[in-house]
C-alpha cells in the first residue's frame, strides 16, 4: 500500500513539473487597448479612408484575459476567446452569443509583434475551416485585422 501511495505522489510530482514547463510557454499578454488600423476580406484591404472617417471608438478593442470588447451603438460588446500558442501559428477561438442564444464561432491563427496585434479569422463550426496563413484570397471567407495597441 506504501508503495502504491509513493508511486501516486511521483506520478503527481511529475504532473505537476510538467503543467509547470508547459506554462514556461505562456503566451504573450495580450491584454490592452487597440485600435483596428486595417481590415482585409475576400483578398481586398478596405480603403484606409473608411479608417479615417470611423470615429476611433468604433475601432477600439479592449482585450482582456478572456474577453474581447467592443463600443456598438455607445454600449460595450464582449465576445469571450481562448487562444492556445502552443500551435504555429498561434491560434484563437472567438464566441459570441447571439440574440437568439446560439454560439457564434470564429477560429483563426494571431501574432502578436510589438504593439501590433494581426488576427486571420473565419466564422464557422469547424476549426478545421481555420486560416493557415495571416492573407485572405476571394475564394475564402476569412477576414483578416491588423490592431494597434493604443496602451503601453
Amino acid at each position: 500500500m506504501r508503495l502504491a501511495f509513493g508511486v501516486m505522489i511521483v506520478l503527481a510530482a511529475s504532473v505537476a513539473l510538467a503543467q509547470d514547463k508547459k506554462d514556461d510557454k505562456k503566451p504573450a499578454k495580450l491584454e490592452g487597448t487597440y485600435v483596428l488600423a486595417e481590415m482585409e476580406i475576400g483578398g481586398e484591404k478596405l480603403p484606409a479612408d473608411l479608417f479615417a472617417k470611423a470615429p476611433e471608438a468604433e475601432r477600439t478593442i479592449k482585450i482582456t484575459a478572456d474577453k474581447l470588447i467592443s463600443a456598438k451603438k455607445g454600449k460595450d460588446d464582449a465576445v469571450s476567446y481562448k487562444v492556445d500558442a502552443s500551435k504555429t501559428p498561434a491560434q484563437i477561438d472567438i464566441v459570441e452569443k447571439t440574440e437568439g442564444g446560439k454560439d457564434q464561432k470564429l477560429y483563426g491563427i494571431y501574432k502578436l509583434d510589438g504593439d501590433t496585434l494581426t488576427i486571420c479569422a473565419v466564422e464557422s463550426d469547424k476549426p478545421d475551416d481555420r486560416p493557415k496563413e495571416f492573407k485572405t484570397s476571394k475564394d475564402s471567407k476569412a477576414m483578416l485585422m491588423v490592431l494597434k495597441k493604443k496602451d503601453k
